[in-house]
């Protein structure tokens, strides 16, 4: 999702409330996400800094940590972070010409820390899963 940073100059404060799709996943771990919502603001601030202020929710696909099926999982966080325009982590988070804002980065840095180490929807043991079974 990108943001007109004169739009946000002018305004001062930019409110969001949409889902967002997150595509071109680059991770092992996540197969895939769905039902990724933000709301929150994006202030300017008169230290010229930008603030970000988002609750972020939606769903992950992993696979099971026993079966390798495919699970779901829950997540919602929230994003509070504070950018200077000068700093260097915000000069990789812009685009044309400094004019836009990509916060689909943001996002995707906090989904990732998000991701359980181990997930498995089997509370005892179970004796099948993809591509395997125990007999004996």
């Amino acid at each position: 999702m990108e943001i007109n940073l004169a739009k946000l100059y002018n305004m001062n404060r930019l409110d969001l409330d949409t889902e967002v799709k997150l595509e071109n996943i680059d991770s092992k771990l996540i197969k895939r996400l769905e039902n990724v919502k933000i709301k929150g603001y994006l202030k300017y601030t008169l230290s010229e800094e930008i603030e970000i202020n988002l609750h972020v929710t939606g769903t992950m696909y992993l696979d099971d940590a026993i079966t390798l099926e495919e699970i779901t999982h829950d997540f919602a966080f929230d994003i509070n972070e504070i950018y200077n325009e000068n700093d260097e982590n915000f000069a990789k988070l812009t685009k044309n010409n400094q004019n836009t804002l990509d916060i689909n980065e943001i996002l995707w840095q906090n989904i990732v820390l998000e991701v359980p180490i181990s997930k498995t929807l089997n509370s005892g043991l179970k004796m099948q899963g993809k591509g395997w079974e125990l007999n004996s």
